[in-house]
C-alpha cells in the first residue's frame, strides 16, 4: 500500500470543499417540528424526499412503507385553546378528529366542551 502527500496548495481546497458539502447537507437535513401520521404503505416507492428540509413550508418528510413523502405533521404549532374556562365553549359532541393532520390549514384537533375532540383553531 503506498501513501499518498498532498501538496500544500491542495491540503486548504479540499478541506474547504468538504466543509463546503458538510454544511449543505445539514441544511437541508434540519429536524422539523412535528410527528409524521401513520400512512399507508405506498408499493411504487416514490421518493419524493430525503429529510424534512426537502419539504415546503412545515412539511415533514414521512416514510410509507418504502416511498418517503412530504406530509402534515400529526403536531401543529400552537396550543389548545382552554376548555375550563367560566363559560366553556361548546363543540361537536362527537370526536371529528384524532390527530392534527386531520385538521385543514393551521387547526388543531383539541378537546372541545362536550369531552370530545374537534378542530380548532390555536392559541399562539
Amino acid at each position: 500500500m503506498t501513501a499518498c502527500r498532498l501538496s500544500p496548495l491542495v491540503a486548504p481546497l479540499l478541506l474547504g470543499l468538504v466543509l463546503l458539502g458538510c454544511h449543505q447537507v445539514t441544511g437541508t437535513e434540519a429536524e422539523k417540528t412535528g410527528v409524521c401520521p401513520e400512512l399507508k404503505e405506498d408499493l411504487n416507492c416514490t421518493q419524493e424526499c430525503g429529510s424534512d428540509g426537502e419539504c415546503a413550508d412545515n412539511l415533514k418528510c414521512c416514510r410509507a412503507g418504502c416511498a418517503t413523502v412530504c406530509q402534515m405533521p400529526d403536531e401543529k404549532p400552537g396550543s389548545c385553546p382552554k376548555v375550563d374556562l367560566p363559560l366553556t365553549p361548546l363543540g361537536l359532541c362527537r370526536d371529528q378528529c384524532q390527530v392534527d393532520s386531520q385538521c385543514p390549514d393551521l387547526m388543531k384537533c383539541c378537546r372541545n366542551g362536550c369531552g370530545k375532540v374537534s378542530c380548532v383553531t390555536p392559541v399562539f
